[in-house]
């Protein structure tokens, strides 16, 4: 027995191309790994090896990358919605930031208010956001953790 964890998110009416998805397997048994690498091998090239404790890791790490990503997305839109402006606006920002993410450290590439310490444009969004004391809050906690992870590089 074993793990066979391709990692991606699934939508039923779209195709995907196993080709370029990475397939996780995990085996306490030799035999049971060398099986499945071998079968996820005739699907991709991205097969990795990981542990219980890396697939967890990892299922964090892709809900921050995945379901995270797209609720924020979500938030945005709404707010779009709420000021009256096209959310397709932000169409081509969202793809060159997915762009840059594939060249570089996301750390190395962060940008914004929260990044610079500009503390007057904090207070100018948060006023911004006055009708929706959760989106206020996202964004506290979101500028906070951006000013963390500076501090801790």
């Amino acid at each position: 027995y074993g793990i066979f964890y391709p990692l991606q998110t699934f939508t039923r009416t779209k195709l995907l191309d196993f080709t370029t998805l990475p397939l996780c397997v995990h085996s306490h048994h030799k035999k049971d790994l060398q099986y499945l690498e071998t079968v996820a091998k005739t699907l991709t090239n991205k097969v990795y090896r990981i542990t219980d404790k890396q697939r967890e890791a990892l299922h964090v790490a892709a809900i921050f990358t995945n379901n995270f990503t797209n609720h924020l997305l979500g938030v945005a839109n709404d707010i779009c919605e709420i000021k009256d402006v096209p959310f397709d606006i932000l169409r081509p920002l969202m793809q060159e930031t997915l762009a840059k993410v594939q060249q570089f450290d996301p750390r190395d590439i962060q940008t914004g208010p929260a990044i610079r310490g500009d503390e007057k444009t904090i207070k100018r969004h948060l006023g911004l956001l006055d009708e929706n004391p959760h989106y206020q809050e996202l964004y506290k906690q979101l500028s906070n953790s951006i000013q963390d992870m500076r501090k801790s590089k």
